[in-house]
């Protein structure tokens, strides 16, 4: 690990998990003490009508110390291991540190401050009542905590050092499948979610579906709106968990199980065929369907070779599949193919 990539993780640690973990003991410790004030129940919803859900005086801590010490953990773990969580088994951890490992750190101290002022307002607006149906509105302070958790983000990410720079991956070179006039090549494959991301994913999942199902039992709208989320999580997530991989003569198609998202590349507009290593965590923000930092875009489902094709737009598209390399030599063979076929292909055609 060299000095950058150090420092960057240090401040990474100070900025995205010491700090707010002080952040929630901190909050937790004056809920706890302002406990003998409070109601019981407590209110822990507020509709258009004013509070409208409920729930025992202890929550006032629980909260915090769970959905906030449960975010900065599942961060923490993110932004330091995930870029290092296994892959493909044929290949070593990469090494590496991105700004995906600093936005996250830069989120965890943003929602730390969200969630500390968001339960000591609610908590404070109760002490003393009588009861909790007499709590007044939060919409003031719901600004406010959405306020610092802007202001909060903005200030971790410029706390943290810039991410090392990452140097330019350069492909590996590709041989071309030797094919007679009259042979036709196909190569089919497999691309599957790697079992770190499938977890990272599930816990995304069970968090979701905690903070829906504690909303909606609280009552008011803003519950039904969470189950709308967690389903079209569930489809999307759904549909980039494996995909096929198909080489023909026609070119490159990579397509969702479920049909959706679907990509093809004609192998006349293919100009460049290799085979790269692919760290998704630092250079694609995670697993699935994705963008990355360098404008690349593919189907980033493990750490490790990828086949990656730019097309006549300039464009990249990469794929993390097992054979990247037999299916590149199979591509390549159809690339030359088509250009030989047709020695002054319409660049201009998507």
């Amino acid at each position: 690990m060299n000095h950058e990539v150090r420092r960057s993780r240090t401040a990474f640690f100070i900025v995205g998990v010491f700090v707010p973990i002080v952040i929630i003991a901190i909050t937790a410790a004056i809920a706890f003490a302002w406990l003998p004030e409070l109601p019981d129940p407590i209110a822990t919803h507020w509709g258009s009508d004013g509070a409208d859900g409920y729930g025992p005086r202890w929550m006032a801590v629980a909260l915090p110390l769970g959905v906030g010490g449960g975010l900065i953990a599942l961060m923490g773990v993110m932004g330091a291991f995930g870029h290092r969580m296994p892959q493909s088994s044929t290949k070593p951890p990469v090494a590496s540190w991105g700004p995906v490992s600093r936005f996250l750190g830069a989120m965890s101290l943003g929602l730390a401050l969200m969630i500390a002022v968001m339960s000591l307002s609610t908590a404070g607006i109760q002490r003393g009542l009588a009861e909790a149906s007499l709590a007044p509105d939060i919409g003031g302070w719901t600004l406010v905590s959405v306020g610092l958790l802007i202001v909060g983000s903005v200030a971790g990410w410029f706390l943290q050092p810039r991410s090392p720079e990452r140097p330019v991956a350069t492909g590996a070179p590709v041989t071309a499948m030797t094919l007679a006039p009259a042979q036709r090549a196909a190569w089919f494959g497999t691309a599957a979610m790697a079992r770190g991301g499938r977890m990272t994913l599930l816990v995304l999942l069970l968090i979701l579906f905690a903070t829906t199902a504690f909303t909606v039992a609280g009552g008011g709208p803003s519950g039904w709106v969470l189950v709308a989320l967690s389903i079209v999580m569930i489809v999307l997530i759904g549909s980039t968990l494996v995909f096929r991989v198909r080489v023909n003569g026609t070119g490159l198609r990579v397509r969702s199980l479920l049909g959706w998202p679907d990509t093809r590349i004609a192998a006349a507009d293919i100009v460049n065929v290799e085979v790269v290593e692919i760290n998704p965590m630092a250079e694609f923000g995670g697993w699935g369907w994705r963008i990355g930092v360098d404008g690349r875009r593919g189907v980033v489902l493990r750490t490790g070779e990828a086949l990656q094709v730019t097309d006549s737009r300039g464009k990249v598209f990469v794929v993390t599949v097992d054979g990247a390399r037999d299916a590149a030599s199979v591509l390549e063979a159809v690339r030359e193919r088509a250009n030989h076929d047709d020695p002054h292909p319409d660049r201009s055609r998507p």
